[in-house]
């Protein structure tokens, strides 16, 4: 049987990162990264019609460097709460595809932009509804829009599920880190699985320090 040695680290990435799942962090920063309002008289948002406010997270401290979106809205926000992180394996399986088809236009090699980050949490929120933008808790129409860019994250959001549904991969890209805080919504987060070049040339560099440490002692006893 023949593997992928890209597809093999990866793999091995990834269970080395959840193998410390039961690390928490505490102490998190949480604050908004940007906010877009959006208003359309024909949408509704999770029981709320017309508008809601669209924030992505940035959250800080204790190790954790990293863009969060809210994957529990009908809870409110509060940015004052106590975040801890939690590695985790995403079994949806359109989550996984809208990040791996669309985080990159969010942030890109650090560059952020705000409208897509915004369409992004609308169709996060849609994969975890119905998947359908005309029915169920969300609605989002791409027209009629009152404020400045509703339309164009409308449509980036309807492009990046149509993204997500129609892929046929099983992610390992990223690895999820969900965050929670008593009294306050839960956000996901991702971080980046390095290439396989850099864990192969990792596991070198470790093989080559264990083959040193282990020839220190002989060349100490030489001297002696």
């Amino acid at each position: 049987m023949t593997i992928n040695f890209n597809t093999a680290v990866k793999a091995a990435a990834v269970a080395a990162a959840l193998a410390f799942s039961s690390v928490s962090h505490a102490a998190i920063t949480v604050q908004t990264k940007s906010a877009l309002e959006y208003y359309n008289e024909d949408a509704t948002f999770f029981g709320t019609p017309s508008a809601t406010t669209i924030t992505p997270w940035t959250l800080s401290g204790d190790g954790v460097n990293t863009l969060a979106f809210c994957i529990d809205p009908t809870t409110p926000a509060n940015d004052q709460a106590g975040y801890s992180g939690l590695l985790t394996r995403q079994s949806n399986s359109a989550i996984v595809g809208l990040y791996e088809t669309s985080y990159s236009k969010v942030l890109n090699n650090g560059v952020y932009n705000a409208n897509n980050a915004a369409a992004f949490q609308l169709a996060l929120w849609e994969t975890l509804d119905d998947k359908d933008f005309a029915h169920g808790k969300l609605q989002l129409p791409t027209t009629g829009g009152v404020l400045d860019d509703n339309d164009v994250v409308a449509g980036i959001a309807h492009g990046m599920l149509s993204n997500a549904l129609a892929y046929t991969g099983h992610g390992g890209n990223y690895v999820y880190t969900e965050y929670t805080a008593a009294g306050s919504q839960t956000l996901l987060g991702v971080s980046a699985v390095p290439e396989a070049d850099s864990w192969a040339m990792l596991v070198a560099g470790l093989g080559l320090l264990g083959l040193v440490a282990r020839r220190k002692p002989g060349k100490s006893a030489s001297f002696a």
